[in-house]
């Protein structure tokens, strides 16, 4: 970062999606900034020159660019889903039987019956 009395670094870190590919849309083409543009001469008489510009990908990889696209991945349902919706009735139907099924086998013995309990000689007192 520029300030007024100095250049201060400045780091940032950007994810890589693909690391199979050269992130290019990060890494652009760079000025070969340390070749002159142009001879002394060329600048004497007035032209302007440009920088030649320099690919920082390495040769054994395919920039994020030309990666193959890959198929969207569908975040709706189909409206055919929506024109197949159930009845009130079928939707009570289900709810009830997903009720009753985790409720389990209403006919088994409750805990409090397998406890001994007083004698029957012990209710006679009162």
């Amino acid at each position: 970062m520029l300030t007024k009395t100095a250049v201060e670094p400045v780091a940032f870190r950007v994810p890589r999606v693909k690391k199979e590919f050269f992130q290019d849309d990060v890494f652009p083409d760079t000025a070969e900034c340390w070749k002159p543009a142009l001879t002394a001469s060329a600048w004497l008489s007035g032209s302007n020159g440009k920088h030649n510009k320099i690919s920082l990908k390495p040769k054994d990889m395919t920039p994020v660019s030309e990666a193959p696209k890959e198929a969207p991945v569908r975040k709706y349902m189909p409206s055919s889903f929506y024109l197949e919706e159930k009845t009130d009735e079928q939707k009570k139907d289900e709810l009830l039987s997903a009720m009753v099924a985790k409720l389990g086998n209403m006919d088994d013995p409750l805990p409090q019956e397998s406890f001994e309990g007083v004698d029957e000689d012990e209710w006679d007192d009162y």
